[in-house]
C-alpha cells in the first residue's frame, strides 16, 4: 500500500523527494487519515504541475454546481434546455461560462505558444 502511495506522486517529485517520502511513510501507521494526506497532496502535486487541469477540474465543478441549481430553480429539468424566457437563458448563460472560460484561456495559451515559436 506504501509503495502504490508514494506512485501517485508525480515522477519528477518522486525523484527529487522519493526516498525521504518513503521513509516517512514507513514510519507512519497507515491510518485513515494519512491515507487521505497522502491522496490530497498528490492531488495537489499533479495539479500544481498542469494548471489547465485544475482548471478544467474547475470548470467541471462550476459547471454542475450551476446545472444543479437551474434544475433547483426548476428553470430544466435537463442539462440541455432553451432559453426561453430571460431567467432560463441567465441560466444558460451560467452553466456555459466556465467551459467557455477554460476554452478561451487555452486558445490564449496556444496563441502566445505559436507567438514565441514564430519570434
Amino acid at each position: 500500500m506504501r509503495r502504490f502511495l508514494l506512485a501517485l506522486c508525480p515522477r519528477q517529485w518522486r525523484a527529487r523527494y522519493g526516498d525521504e517520502f518513503a521513509a516517512l511513510l514507513r514510519d507512519t501507521p497507515l491510518a485513515l487519515a494519512a491515507v487521505v494526506d497522502v491522496l490530497r497532496l498528490a492531488m495537489r502535486l499533479h495539479l500544481r504541475a498542469r494548471p489547465w487541469l485544475a482548471q478544467i477540474a474547475g470548470a467541471v465543478l462550476a459547471t454542475a454546481a450551476m446545472e444543479a441549481a437551474a434544475v433547483r430553480a426548476e428553470l430544466t429539468d435537463n442539462i440541455l434546455w432553451a432559453p426561453s424566457t430571460p431567467l432560463r437563458a441567465l441560466a444558460l448563460v451560467a452553466v456555459l461560462t466556465p467551459t467557455a472560460m477554460v476554452v478561451d484561456s487555452a486558445a490564449m495559451r496556444r496563441a502566445r505558444l505559436r507567438g514565441d515559436e514564430l519570434a
